[in-house]
């Protein structure tokens, strides 16, 4: 019965390892489960008005950090 048991649980846990998202994101990036749809970037800073919509297993920039036209994510006076 305990091996069951013990069999049950480490399954469980290799499950919960191989399910979770694991992306590697670029510098100044964070993943995220879901993302906006309208990423802060250079030329339009950040967006007002923007949709509830999910982005689903996205890289966006960190906090405090805009996209450029190279796609990468530089502070506000690097833009």
């Amino acid at each position: 019965m305990n091996f069951f048991k013990i069999t049950f649980f480490l399954a469980l846990i290799v499950g919960a390892i191989f399910a979770a998202p694991s992306k590697k994101c670029a510098e100044n990036e964070e993943f995220k489960e879901c993302g906006t749809a309208c990423e802060a970037n250079c030329a339009d800073g950040h967006v007002m008005f923007c949709t509830m919509q999910c982005i689903v297993n996205v890289c966006q920039c960190k906090n405090g950090f805009f996209r450029n036209k190279d796609k990468k994510c530089v502070p506000k006076n690097k833009c």
